[in-house]
């Protein structure tokens, strides 16, 4: 999962003292928390570890307003296209949802229903 993030969104991730890869999700993008020279004041952080576990902390003018700690991710799904760009974690226990952090057209995160679509359904 550290791979595609790096790939996709073009990021050097870097490790944190306790071998986890932060990544700050703001209005305009996504970036690694050690590249940003000034932290904003609302954004998603979520970390991930080799192990694909999860943490997310969604900050509001810099208060805490949620937190989700230590989920395993069974499926990271990427959005990107013109009308919305976000990150889907599918989550291992309960494989029919998800958490999805949106940043495009607004930054937000959903719990909600994770439904596969293949590309042969009608």
């Amino acid at each position: 999962m550290i791979c595609f993030l790096e790939n996709t969104f073009q990021l050097k991730l870097h490790k944190n003292d306790k071998d986890e890869y932060a990544i700050i999700v703001t209005d305009e993008g996504i970036y690694s928390e050690a590249d940003l020279e000034k932290q904003p004041s609302t954004y998603v952080k979520f970390i991930l570890n080799e192990y694909d576990e999860l943490t997310i902390d969604w900050f509001v003018e810099n208060v805490n307003r949620f937190t989700v700690k230590s989920l395993q991710v069974h499926q990271m799904v990427l959005i990107n296209d013109e009308d919305e760009c976000s990150i889907q974690f599918v989550i291992e226990r309960w494989q029919s949802r998800m958490f999805k952090i949106e940043w495009k057209p607004s930054l937000h995160i959903e719990f909600g229903l994770y439904y596969e679509v293949c590309d042969d359904c009608d």
